[in-house]
């Protein structure tokens, strides 16, 4: 397990942290800000367990929280990584698509399609025009 819980986890796993260790004040939650650690040091000094003893409760029950709340603190980690990476690679696919389609087009083929855009989407670009010109007008009034 990772020595280390991240501020959202550790928001979310202080309910429970306080229904199985009732003599952690708030004071000592914040102290311990999702250090592992910190935690077993504390659990030794007001339960009076071993660093063995505090080590093994704090895996115990960072387990149990972990089944019961679906997946590992690591799983939910790299599940939030690998999201991050997919939305990276779609945003550059998309820009890498448009930088094509940019470059391969003449200013001829660019207007013939987006006279095929506004006849084919009449309202929407309405609406896009007048937002344009609102920002103009704006921009040229300060």
């Amino acid at each position: 397990m990772n020595q280390d819980i991240s501020a959202g986890q550790w928001r979310q796993m202080r309910g429970a942290l306080k229904s199985w260790w009732g003599r952690l004040t708030d004071d000592d939650f914040d102290w311990i800000g999702g250090e592992k650690d910190k935690l077993v040091g504390l659990l030794q000094q007001k339960y009076g367990q071993t660093r063995e003893e505090a080590s093994q409760e704090v895996d115990r029950r960072f387990n149990e929280y972990s089944s019961q709340y679906g997946g590992s603190l690591s799983d939910i980690s790299a599940r939030a990584q690998e999201f991050g990476t997919q939305a990276s690679a779609r945003v550059r696919d998309a820009v890498d698509s448009a930088r094509s389609y940019l470059h391969d087009k003449n200013y001829a083929d660019l207007a013939e399609d987006a006279t095929d855009l506004v006849r084919k989407y009449p309202l929407p670009s309405l609406l896009i025009g007048i937002g344009i010109g609102y920002l103009l007008a704006r921009s040229l009034r300060d």
